[in-house]
């Protein structure tokens, strides 16, 4: 092992990615995704295009404050390490999302890099009533509205939509429940 791949070097990276909250003087705009830090239990499930279920795993969601508190990164796995279903790493899902709030404007800009298939989107994120809204194109040019839902302090929906006709129609793809580890 050389010396830039020491595990005490590698580890100096994740120091400096992590924070111990948000930004003081964004706090009240890092709120809206903010409420997220901490693990998640999820129950991922996919939907093929005529609505049918073809997917369901257990999985895991972490989110935690990161770059100087001024964003959200969460890390995406299932099935998750508690499953019978349990992958080697490799083998399992995983992906993280990067979550910026941009003070002037209010929004949100989101980055989803699924590491296991190569699939990053670039969206943009917005307080809607109750729910969170997230939208923008996905690699190939179609829509992409992702959603949280049903929001509480212990569990919220995650729904997944892609709109291949430019918004005017909307097939759900993905939704995950998820509920707050205790501890």
């Amino acid at each position: 092992m050389s010396s830039h791949e020491s595990p005490l070097l590698q580890e100096r990276a994740l120091e400096l990615l992590r924070s111990k909250g948000p930004l003081p003087a964004h706090a009240d705009g890092l709120a809206l995704f903010g409420r997220f830090v901490g693990a998640w239990d999820a129950e991922v499930v996919f939907y093929a295009e005529d609505g049918t279920e073809v997917f369901r795993q257990p999985g895991e969601w972490s989110f935690s404050w990161a770059l100087d508190g001024r964003c959200i990164q969460d890390v995406l796995i299932y099935p998750n390490a508690e499953a019978h279903l349990s992958a080697a790493v490799g083998e399992r899902r995983i992906g993280t999302t990067l979550r910026h709030f941009d003070p002037k404007t209010g929004h949100w800009r989101v980055v989803w890099l699924g590491a296991t298939t190569g699939f990053l989107a670039v969206l943009t994120g917005r307080a809607v009533g109750e729910d969170i809204h997230i939208e923008g194109p996905d690699p190939e040019g179609h829509l992409l509205r992702w959603m949280f839902t049903e929001v509480s302090r212990d569990s919220f929906v995650w729904k997944g939509f892609l709109s291949k006709d430019g918004g005017a129609t909307w097939r759900r793809t993905q939704e995950m429940a998820c509920r707050r580890r205790v501890g």
